[in-house]
């Protein structure tokens, strides 16, 4: 994911994000709108109700003035043959065709403190755009007018896998493996005797077993199980042994 410049290619299609805040604001405004008029009702004097008016009314004011400086400027999404640009501010970040011309939309993320939207990626890249607010849909038929596949690319997913696991979102990396998995022989980068899938769900254990036991003794168990299936690709019985006594060694965790 790259930093790209303020000029926008030919024939690129814009999506703006979706207002937001809108429901709260309405609520609110209703809210405020309702006090108002009880407020007034209840003056018996002129001044008393202008003076009601123009309390509620500051708060009035203020809510419809906080979403318009919120949604005034709105995410945006530039799609062309060469690039898939996502604005934010004055920030500007792309997926790149020179890259690769695959791409593929991340699910919105839900696991134990991680929350995350969908997401645009270019498998390999390491490269992810947020589509919060952005209708996926909508993306993905942008995207495939402009030449873009969605084709999954599993392959090039395990360099990602490995690249957020040695950056600490092992949850992320976890949702790779489910989508693009399973990498079965791969081993971590780190550790010749360790399947890289092992590495990510012990890794996820370890984040959340002081607040979810329960959740971080599954993911023991499914990296010991990675694990005992990567033994099977030792090319020697030594090395087996050593992938075996791993597996143990996370099954040990699932059991404490």
């Amino acid at each position: 994911m790259q930093e790209q410049g303020a000029g926008r290619p030919s024939g690129t299609v814009l999506i703006r994000a979706r207002h937001s805040g809108t429901v709260v604001c309405v609520v609110l405004t209703a809210l405020w709108a309702a006090a108002l008029a009880a407020s007034v009702s209840a003056q018996s004097t002129a001044s008393g109700k202008i003076g009601a008016g123009a309390f509620f009314g500051v708060f009035i004011a203020a809510t419809v003035g906080l979403w318009l400086a919120v949604n005034r400027r709105r995410s945006e999404l530039e799609v062309s043959h060469d690039t898939v640009a996502l604005r934010k501010g004055t920030a500007s970040y792309a997926l790149h065709r020179a890259f690769s011309d695959s791409l593929r939309i991340l699910p919105p993320l839900r696991a134990r403190g991680v929350v995350r939207p969908a997401r645009l990626t270019s498998p390999g890249s390491g490269g992810v755009l947020s589509l919060a607010g952005f209708p996926p849909d909508k993306v993905r038929s942008a995207c495939e007018a402009h030449g873009w596949r969605f084709d999954g690319a599993t392959d090039l997913a395990v360099s990602d896998v490995q690249r957020w696991l040695e950056h600490g979102r092992s949850a992320e990396a976890a949702q790779l493996i489910d989508l693009f998995g399973p990498f079965t022989a791969v081993a971590a980068d780190s550790d010749a005797d360790t399947a890289l899938e092992a590495a990510v769900f012990e890794d996820y254990g370890d984040k959340i077993i002081r607040t979810a036991r329960s959740a971080a003794r599954d993911a023991y168990q499914r990296a010991a199980r990675a694990q005992r299936a990567f033994a099977g690709y030792a090319p020697s019985p030594g090395e087996g042994a050593a992938r075996l006594g791993q597996a143990e060694r996370i099954e040990g965790k699932a059991r404490d």
